[in-house]
């Protein structure tokens, strides 16, 4: 039996030839991973490499219901990623409208497509999943052939129409790695040890298993080439969350790098008992007002000067509550100054003409550890 090949080696050659949605037709495989990377260095971007890059239709990425103005729905929890400045950085369990930290106008969140991946037809015939893990860049279409950094609010200009899913199982590759156990360390995260078989791998090449968590943190370990069957335990992983396990292979022959990405797999929780909360979130973001801009000059350096009235916090005990004013620019280069509660103005300088600043106050509670995020109106770029 012929041996299935990892489909995410030389990605921008089969990417280039490869167009399969998933069963909504709104993620796909991008067409032309290297306009992506060219679009994104025009736009400064940090990140623009990828091991999958992926598009989605713009209607996916106004369809999440926060996004989209609902305010109630089902409580059914599915897998949502959080996608900044065109990268999957997160992957989160949330149902969609309640409160959630990660939901704020630095990022994007888009519903992950069935089955964690987009299914597709390789060279060889067969079915193969690629899929979305932290890391993924994701390109929006506006139109066909049109591709933009994702944002909420993007208009369609002219519909996609993409080709149907192929239908049935993926392929598994031999040398995919498999999570056989996870366990609970004292420190209540988790251990996680994985098993790769390497009976496939050519000769000559270096293994490594890496495990790749939220805000695409890396942990990696070599395995052992010449043993046919390896163990390897990945430890002081978060619990209860979703990680993406990849095999990275390199021939030191050609020099060529062969990477095989599993699904992400859900971590087991640790019962971590939860402090009592000295706030209330819900209450909190329904009372407190949001922080508005009430002055902004430039100073002689062409720099702009903002004063920020800040609000009233209620029930503000230092002992229980920490806050602050944010104000967070390009790369997300940050000025925080601390909070009293009692409604004062602030000034923040040497903010540039050319950017958009978010400004947020933020209320973290001492007893949960739990941050509430209160937005105000961006400083726009002059």
């Amino acid at each position: 039996m012929r041996t299935i090949k990892s489909a995410l080696v030389g990605s921008f050659v089969i990417f280039s030839l490869i167009s399969a949605p998933t069963a909504d037709a709104r993620w796909m495989l991008d067409t032309g991973p290297e306009l992506t990377v060219s679009r994104m260095d025009g736009e400064g971007l940090l990140q623009t490499r990828s091991d999958i890059y992926f598009t989605v239709d713009v209607a996916q990425v106004n369809s999440t219901p926060q996004a989209a103005g609902q305010t109630a729905g089902p409580s059914v929890i599915e897998k949502y990623a959080v996608v900044v400045d065109g990268v999957v950085d997160k992957i989160i369990n949330w149902d969609g409208f309640s409160e959630n930290e990660d939901l704020n106008p630095e990022a994007v969140i888009i519903k992950m497509p069935e089955n964690d991946g987009v299914k597709y037809v390789d060279s060889y015939g067969d079915i193969i999943i690629a899929p979305v893990y932290q890391g993924s860049i994701v390109s929006a279409l506006i139109a066909p052939e049109v591709k933009v950094t994702p944002e909420v609010g993007l208009v369609q200009i002219i519909e996609i129409v993409a080709p149907a899913e192929p239908v049935g199982p993926p392929a598994v590759n031999a040398s995919a790695p498999v999570v056989v156990a996870q366990e609970v360390a004292p420190n209540n995260s988790i251990n996680m040890t994985i098993e790769v078989k390497t009976s496939e791998i050519p000769a000559n090449s270096t293994v490594s298993i890496q495990v790749v968590t939220d805000g695409r943190s890396t942990t990696s370990i070599g395995v052992d080439p010449t043993a046919p069957l390896s163990q390897i335990v990945v430890r002081d992983l978060p619990q209860n969350e979703n990680v993406t396990v990849k095999t990275i292979i390199t021939n030191l022959d050609t020099n060529k790098e062969t990477v095989i990405i599993n699904p992400v797999v859900a971590t087991i929780p640790a019962p971590i008992v939860i402090p009592e909360p000295a706030r209330n979130a819900a209450q909190d973001l329904a009372t407190i007002a949001k922080p508005y801009v009430t002055s902004l000059i430039f100073d002689a350096s062409g720099h702009r000067v903002a004063e920020i009235k800040t609000p009233v916090i209620p029930n503000y005990d230092t002992s229980k509550t920490n806050a602050s004013l944010m104000v967070v620019g390009p790369g997300g280069s940050t000025t925080s100054i601390g909070l009293f509660g009692n409604g004062e103005t602030l000034t923040v300088g040497t903010l540039g003409p050319d950017f958009t600043y978010t400004v947020k106050i933020v209320l973290r509670d001492l007893g949960s550890g739990k941050e509430t995020f209160i937005f105000g109106d961006p400083i726009a770029k002059a």
